[in-house]
């Protein structure tokens, strides 16, 4: 008997099967791009999220070496915010609209000047961002009517391969919450904002427990996948929850910083936790009963390490730009980038920030600049950590995760950045690992979330102490860089407002 975890992420689909004594026994992985037809839109084929899926899965029992048969259980974590809009004859009507997309910006300022932000904090608790699906619901609604016209359902990412995978219509808390469309509090579609924006709630799946049943594999599924149709398919969850459960992370206190494509902050609550009326950061429910979670969100972290990769240094490996990296003493000799490739949230909850080098000299070499990106990337996390202390939110052990921690160059930047202790676990594919964890325990092979932590769960022996020196040096950069966004902000939105 084992459990398959598929995370369907930004650039990859991973897929991991775990043994019920948590075991880690395959793993698997296929990429896709990221659509980009206009400047600042951001697309994905749901088609390619499908092919990878199963190729995936298929690969990671192959490697597992088990039967097909043997899956107990499948569940999902996904990208979360997009917007899938299936018609209704169960196919996509458009590429889905991720979350990355800039493209509603006027659509929440249209928002935020109707309803305030008081209201959405009473109505949501959360502040609406482009690629949310309330943003580009109603960037639909005026520019694509006919796709809204058409559309019988609004899907998630994840719930739309779910859907492919059994039939059932739906989606869980802890995805929903991140539409701007859900209260948290209630764990119910917000009708006072539906109303407000006269939205028809007859499009919105309804709401299942995360770690529910949502149904059998299908047959069609089940051909594509070599597992027996009627496997159990949880409802599973958002990549960030289900990323925390596979790193243990399940009481308040204990932070989880990952660095991946986007970056987050990620702490459990008892109660949501509100960022009233400022909403600068996001409460979301987790995928545990009775918990929530606050979490503060960067677009473009590791991105922005693959974007230097992509444009700039074609052919070289992560790890061998870290490594580069790591030959620069630290403050990259006074280089500093802001992260803001793709506009920024937390702090500065701002579409049109836009990246940039400030301090280049003739000095620099790529190595500079590959340090600064990385050393930019941690002082925006940085902002989110200060935000969160500063509210009020406990944190008590900082654990790191994402690809990042692949690098132990990324790793001490956070311990002295943060200055903080920095914990891992041994974890792999972390948001996969949620995943088959969270199917487990919807299917009883884990008694529950403690059980599956007790029994998954691995900590690395070492822990990263942060260094005084480099803290103290990290300190005065990170005064610079935090007063870097608030100088150039106007000229930012003068260039996102020209024409070229």
């Amino acid at each position: 008997m084992v459990l398959l975890g598929v995370d369907l992420g930004t650039s990859s689909t991973k897929s991991v099967v775990l043994s019920p004594e948590g075991t880690l026994l395959g793993v698997a992985s296929h990429e896709y791009p990221m659509l980009t037809p206009h400047p600042g839109w951001a697309e994905q084929e749901p088609a390619m999220w499908m092919a990878a899926v199963f190729q995936s899965a298929r690969e990671a029992l192959s490697r597992a070496g088990v039967e097909p048969r043997a899956v107990a259980g499948i569940g999902l974590s996904g990208q979360m915010h997009g917007t899938v809009c299936v018609g209704g004859d169960g196919r996509p009507l458009r590429p889905a609209i991720i979350w990355a997309d800039q493209r509603s910006a006027q659509e929440v300022d249209e928002v935020m000047a109707r309803i305030g932000r008081a209201r959405l904090a009473a109505w949501t608790g959360n502040p609406l961002a482009t690629g949310f699906m309330l943003a580009t619901w109603l960037w639909l609604r005026h520019h694509e009517p006919e796709v809204i016209r058409a559309t019988r359902w609004l899907m998630l990412p994840k719930d739309y391969v779910r859907y492919r995978m059994t039939g059932q219509v739906g989606t869980e808390p802890s995805d929903a919450s991140a539409t701007s469309l859900f209260d948290p509090v209630a764990g119910t579609w917000s009708t006072k904002l539906l109303s407000a924006l006269k939205l028809d709630d007859e499009v919105l799946p309804p709401v299942h427990p995360s770690a529910a049943v949502s149904g059998g594999l299908c047959r069609e599924a089940s051909r594509a996948l070599g597992i027996p149709s009627g496997t159990p398919v949880v409802y599973g969850g958002s990549d960030q929850a289900l990323q925390a459960l596979g790193n243990g992370i399940v009481t308040p206190g204990t932070l989880l910083s990952t660095i991946g494509t986007g970056g987050q902050l990620f702490v459990p609550t008892t109660q949501p936790v509100i960022d009233a009326p400022r909403l600068r950061f996001h409460s979301f429910c987790h995928v545990l009963p009775g918990l929530w979670h606050v979490e503060t969100a960067m677009l473009t972290a590791g991105l922005s390490l693959r974007w230097m990769r992509d444009r700039l240094l074609e052919g070289e490996s992560y790890r061998a730009l870290a490594d580069a990296a790591a030959t620069v003493a630290p403050g990259a000799e006074g280089v500093l980038f802001m992260p803001y490739l793709a506009g920024e949230r937390t702090p500065h909850m701002d579409p049109q920030a836009r990246g940039a080098f400030i301090g280049l000299t003739r000095r620099h070499t790529r190595a500079h600049l590959i340090r600064a990106v990385m050393e930019g990337v941690v002082f925006g996390m940085c902002q989110g950590l200060d935000l969160l202390v500063t509210q009020g939110v406990p944190v008590t052990r900082v654990v790191a995760s994402g690809g990042a921690v692949q690098h132990s160059l990324w790793v001490h930047l956070q311990a002295d950045i943060y200055n903080r202790p920095i914990w891992r676990t041994r974890t792999v594919e972390a948001a996969a690992t949620g995943a088959a964890m969270l199917a487990g325990i919807g299917t009883g092979v884990f008694a529950g979330a403690e059980d599956a932590v007790a029994r998954v769960v691995r900590w690395d022996a070492e822990v990263i102490e942060p260094s005084p020196c480099r803290v103290r040096l990290y300190e005065a950069h990170f005064e610079v860089f935090s007063g870097l966004y608030k100088t150039l902000a106007p000229l930012m939105h003068a260039l996102t407002g020209a024409e070229w």
